[in-house]
């Protein structure tokens, strides 16, 4: 996988500011889930996680052998074509259905195998957070 993106990122401040309307009525954040969609899981303020650190060798390790432009259909293990994973763009434009599969609680993909839940929590989150590149730790 290679991260790159036709667009300088998505800041991590604007994917924390998606995610206000997640407050419950005591306008309180739900960090800890379940949520219902990835819409509705918040980036957590403090987030660290991001693409080099976390979200490129995760798609690598766990996505990539089967979700690859480059892998022939007979050899995708079942992924349909054009679900692709080859960029951070594509990983961004999929992340709704990456994360209903395989982020947080889900668990329907890769098939078993799979990541550990902590992986998958870690997924989830960065999803949340609109798959950063890189975060800017203070």
């Amino acid at each position: 996988m290679v991260l790159r993106s036709s667009t300088a990122g998505i800041p991590h401040c604007a994917a924390a500011s998606r995610k206000a309307e997640t407050a419950g009525e005591s306008g309180e954040v739900d960090y800890e889930g379940p949520w219902e969609s990835l819409d509705d899981r918040p980036c957590p303020p403090d987030n660290t996680i991001d693409g080099i650190s976390f979200g490129a060798p995760f798609m690598l390790n766990w996505c990539n052998g089967c979700h690859g432009s480059g892998i022939p259909e007979a050899e995708r293990q079942g992924a349909p074509l054009g679900v692709d994973f080859d960029n951070l763009d594509d990983v961004r434009e999929h992340a709704d259905r990456i994360w209903a599969r395989a982020g947080d609680g889900n668990d329907t993909m890769p098939p078993t195998p799979g990541p550990s839940e902590e992986e998958r929590r870690m997924l989830g989150e960065w999803l949340a957070c609109g798959a950063p590149f890189q975060v800017e730790v203070d």
